[in-house]
């Protein structure tokens, strides 16, 4: 987890922030404005405080004045170097940005969909070290594997009842459970608090149970099992007829592809933010 600074990396931030720079057309790179098309870090939490602006991936922000990315703009923080300093972000560009903890892009990541404004999470909040457009990494932030390919989905798109599955979600029940072993996965009663045409009321979706019970937090493993789920229908959701897979408050879609693991704010808690279970929605004559 070491963040070590060298010439070599700062050469090679410099190769690539001119190289990005054609992402922020609109844009003044570096001039403490946070502009259209830019990606720009904030000293504060809650994009408050001095600003720093980029157009393009910086590989290491560096360690040290006058070589350092600072913080360009008026206010608290300006002048200090932006390396394990910055607290909150706003992705002005038009890709996924994703910060990581050190240089050259590893370590723990967050993934900003482009137009995204927020604060980075405990790992990252003065803990930064690089940043990457058009990186839709998301978490998790270790590789989780994989399981073997799925067979393809044979069945048109259709509606049941709950608790009843259609047999293009069953179908995925089915293959979820001889690919991964994943054996706890349920549609789950109708839902009367829901629309009739809801996902899971309709039989177009399945919760994944992964943490020990619903409403408890998964272990360490645990959360890297549900990843590597998670990971798996993402990859074949072409093949399976997944419409979109939310685990750990992300939730990545077909119709939004490119932008990764995006934040999930549909929800909250241990189960609303899905915590607890993966979910997986079928595509369906409904939609969402």
């Amino acid at each position: 987890m070491l963040k070590k600074f060298t010439f070599v990396a700062l050469m090679g931030a410099l190769v690539s922030a001119s190289f990005g720079a054609g992402v922020a057309n609109a844009a003044t790179d570096r001039n403490g404005s946070c502009e259209s098309g830019e990606f720009c870090l904030y000293y504060n939490s809650d994009n408050a405080g001095s600003v720093s602006d980029f157009a393009g991936s910086i590989a290491d922000y560096g360690d040290s004045q006058p070589s350092c990315y600072e913080f360009k703009s008026a206010g608290n923080g300006q002048g200090v170097c932006v390396k394990n300093n910055a607290a909150s972000v706003w992705n002005r560009s038009t890709k996924a940005v994703t910060v990581f903890y050190n240089s050259n892009y590893g370590g723990a990541k967050q993934t900003f969909a482009a137009g995204a404004k927020g604060n980075l999470k405990a790992e990252l909040k003065n803990e930064n070290a690089s940043h990457r457009f058009g990186d839709a990494g998301g978490d998790p932030d270790p590789s989780p594997g994989v399981y073997p390919a799925p067979e393809t989905n044979p069945h048109p798109a259709a509606t049941a009842r709950a608790p009843q599955a259609t047999k293009r979600t069953q179908f995925i029940d089915d293959q979820i459970a001889s690919k991964t072993g994943e054996k706890q996965c349920w549609v789950g009663d109708y839902r009367s608090y829901e629309s009739s045409t809801s996902n899971h009321n309709t039989g177009n979706a399945l919760d994944c149970t992964i943490s020990n019970a619903i409403g408890t937090y998964p272990t360490a493993t645990q959360k890297a099992q549900g990843w590597k789920l998670a990971y798996w229908l993402q990859k074949y959701a072409s093949k399976l007829d997944i419409r979109y897979v939310i685990w750990q408050g992300k939730i990545w879609s077909v119709a939004r592809a490119s932008e990764g693991w995006r934040n999930y704010t549909a929800g909250s808690g241990v189960t609303g933010g899905h915590y607890d279970h993966v979910h997986v929605s079928v595509q369906n004559p409904h939609g969402d």
